[in-house]
């Protein structure tokens, strides 16, 4: 709609070989190309003569709705020789990339078992099973594919690596950062369970004997969210104790209340203990002795990785080949350069950014980071013009295997703002299938998977909160 819109609004319209409109699928693209040229017919219907309406319907024809990799494949059948490739390439099928890998990655052990050195033996006896190199290989082959959803997967790879590297006497900030602020978010359940229990207390038939303890605990759980670093954090948690629920009889107070407090505090235990195994196992500084144990093994699956990658690109290119990968990296190649360590983009982008007046994509929240840097250098956001329209539901990102970010798409939803702006984000609340047949049945289901994630808790109001429904007994 917002496309038709463009085109045919009566002040300033927009010709739609100026949009680059990017699906998910070929079949989308296909069918939007057709919706879009049925909407200029009837429009012209409306408008008979309109001069404008007239050329949008030859242009149609050659508009850019597209999918991500078709639109790369056109970057580079155009400027090919921006990277010295062969034009006369071709894209590889599934069932030769599956066995090409297989090879190169034969081909580099055999290599390194021939080199020999003490650093890949100590690897393979580390990581490998039994007499097969099965396991190796698919750490490489994993670890390889995850690297390319990066824009730069060399730098990416060495950032991996440092996150090993622990100075003398110091910490891994990096991934105690990331821990403690996942202890936060556990440590805050912790502290909704506990209050639950605290109103039940607070009631009037509810079991009041019971709130100095539960106070006690939140203030513990408190503090542990409050705590500035995962030193501080680690010690807190050792350092929780559980007072004994007071005896005190009460004929005044409810029976079950009693009982439902009782049963959020064994499931604040439960939340805590499951924290602790997975966080607090061992003290930081075992934490700290283990990663710098494990570099030496990084490094060399990094440099395996590395030197996989080089085989492989070799391998392609001697069969002048090219995959998915590739479309998507020799496109960023193309479009992209680095200054002062970053990515900006190119002279040739910024012909694409003179081109297309906006940038449209559809299902954003199935996104990688490597889409949304070419992307972005095709439209004018380095140049602080927002001309990049999105459309996404993260609920529906189901592409986590090929290495969707929906954090992107997060990222936005939390920062763009409600009113008319530069960067406006539009909830729309409304749509055919949102149905109760549909809704109630599927939010059930995010609401048994928030109870496991919480660890078994009944806690309604946090999944009601996270699947945007109420929910069946």
């Amino acid at each position: 709609e917002r496309i038709i819109q463009r085109l045919t609004e009566t002040e300033h319209p927009v010709d739609v070989d100026r949009l680059l409109i990017v699906t998910f699928t070929e079949a989308a693209a296909a069918e939007m190309k057709e919706r879009i040229g049925a909407a200029i017919e009837k429009k012209l219907q409306e408008r008979a003569g309109d001069a404008h309406l007239e050329r949008q319907a030859t242009l149609i024809h050659s508009a850019s709705i597209t999918t991500i990799h078709s639109f790369c494949l056109s970057v580079i059948r155009d400027h090919f020789h921006v990277i010295g490739i062969d034009p006369g390439f071709r894209i590889a099928e599934e069932g030769e990339l599956k066995l090409l890998k297989q090879d190169v990655l034969g081909e580099l052990l055999e290599e390194c078992y021939a080199e020999g050195s003490e650093a890949f033996l100590d690897f393979v006896e580390r990581f490998g099973t039994g007499r097969s190199d099965r396991k190796i290989e698919e750490i490489i082959l994993k670890l390889y594919e995850y690297s390319r959803s990066y824009p730069q997967p060399e730098k990416w790879l060495e950032r991996c690596v440092d996150a090993y590297r622990v100075q003398e006497g110091g910490f891994v900030s990096d991934i105690m950062d990331t821990a403690a602020r996942r202890v936060r978010v556990r440590a805050e359940n912790i502290c909704r369970v506990l209050e639950r229990g605290m109103k039940i207390c607070e009631e009037s038939d509810g079991p009041y004997m019971y709130a100095d303890m539960l106070e006690a605990d939140l203030k513990g759980f408190r503090k542990l969210q409050e705590a500035g670093d995962f030193e501080t954090m680690y010690a807190l948690a050792e350092s929780i104790g559980w007072k004994r629920l007071s005896a005190k009889k009460d004929d005044s107070v409810s029976a079950d209340k009693k009982e439902a407090v009782k049963k959020l505090r064994e499931q604040a235990k439960k939340l805590l203990k499951n924290m602790q195994e997975t966080y607090f196992y061992v003290s930081p500084e075992v934490w700290q002795k283990d990663m710098a144990e494990t570099l030496p093994s990084m490094e060399m699956l990094t440099e395996l990785v590395n030197r996989f990658d080089e085989m492989f690109a070799e391998k392609k290119k001697s069969r002048n080949m090219i995959d998915f990968n590739d479309m998507e990296h020799f496109a960023l190649e193309i479009l992209t350069e680095e200054k002062d360590g970053e990515l900006v983009p190119s002279q040739t982008a910024g012909e694409y950014q003179e081109l297309f007046e906006e940038v449209m994509i559809d299902e954003y929240q199935d996104s990688n980071l490597v889409q949304e840097t070419i992307l972005n250098s095709v439209s004018r956001v380095s140049q602080g013009i927002w001309n990049v329209f999105m459309v996404g539901d993260v609920k529906q990102s189901i592409y986590s295997f090929r290495l969707s970010r929906p954090e992107l798409f997060m990222e936005k939803y939390h920062t763009y703002s409600l009113t008319d702006g530069s960067r406006q984000r539009i909830d729309l609340h409304q749509n055919f299938r949102s149905r109760p047949e549909v809704l109630d049945s599927v939010n059930y289901i995010f609401y048994r998977i928030m109870k496991q994630e919480l660890g078994g808790i009944e806690y309604d109001d946090q999944a009601a909160l996270y699947a945007g429904a109420k929910f069946p007994e």
